[in-house]
Order: C-alpha cells, then structure tokens, then sequence
C-alpha cells in the first residue's frame, strides 16, 4: 500500500475518531437521521472510551435498523454473551447497550472495507470482532500498528 493511502486511511480513522458519538436506542426513530449511504460505523465503549466493534456497510442506516435484531448483528450477540445477557429480551439488550455504549459513523464511498481492516488490525485488542485469519496472515498491512 503506497503513502498517500496509508495517510488516507489515517485520515479516515482520525475522522471516525472524531465524528460525533450518539446514543442508541433511546428513542424509536434513534437512527433515522443516519444518512443511508456507504461508511463505517463504530460502537465505543463510554466508561473506558474504546472501540469495541468496528463494521462497514453499503448503507449506514439500513445497518443501523440490523443492529436492533440479535438474528441480524453479530455486534449484538457479541455483546450479550459479554454481559450475560443471551438469554435476554431484545428489549433488555438494547436498553443495556444504550446505557453501556454509543455509536459514531463515517460516510465513506469508497474504500470502507480497508478502513474497516485497519481499524480491526489496529485496535483488535479491544474489539469483539477481531480481524480474520486471512487478514492477520496477510501483508498489506503490515505498516499498520497494532494495540
């Protein structure tokens, strides 16, 4: 990967990073505004301020109605089993994961799936989806530092 995309990506990240964080689930029309556009979307952890999942989408709303359903997001069932909650109402989970977490999201049109491995190799030590042997094993990213 040459220079002007390694300093994209960091761009993008830092962009992320700094995109506003807001709840979820507070309200039934909570994601409504969410532009249905390609992006990244990232949930943090609000006690110790870390991302905890990282995903790319074609549109960032329609994943976000995913993101209600255990059945359609692996974020939510990764979540349940961290905090026992498995056997758990859909309601009960999402009331846990707005109190515990907050969503950010970035429009990216293109070049999302690098950003969303960059970002699962550079902060894997504190996501719930960690990045795939295929990715771990390959090169491309090897400029990238690791957590």
């Amino acid at each position: 990967m040459n220079a002007d995309s390694r300093n994209q990506l960091e761009s993008m990240a830092i962009a992320l990073h700094r995109a506003p964080k807001r709840a979820m689930f507070d309200n039934a029309n909570w994601a409504a505004d969410i532009p249905a556009t390609p992006g990244v979307y990232a949930l943090w952890d609000l006690s110790s301020n870390t991302m905890v999942y990282v995903g790319e989408t074609s549109s960032l709303r329609h994943r976000m109605r995913d993101i209600e359903r255990s059945v359609n997001h692996t974020c939510r069932r990764k979540l349940a089993i961290r905090h026992n909650l498995v056997d758990a109402s859909e309601s009960t989970l999402s009331a846990m994961i707005g109190k515990q977490y907050v969503l950010s999201f970035l429009p990216v049109p293109l070049g999302r799936l690098e950003l969303e491995e960059y970002l699962s190799l550079r902060y894997g030590a504190t996501l719930l989806n960690s990045p795939g042997r295929r990715l771990l094993r390959g090169s491309s990213y090897d400029w990238v530092p690791r957590a």
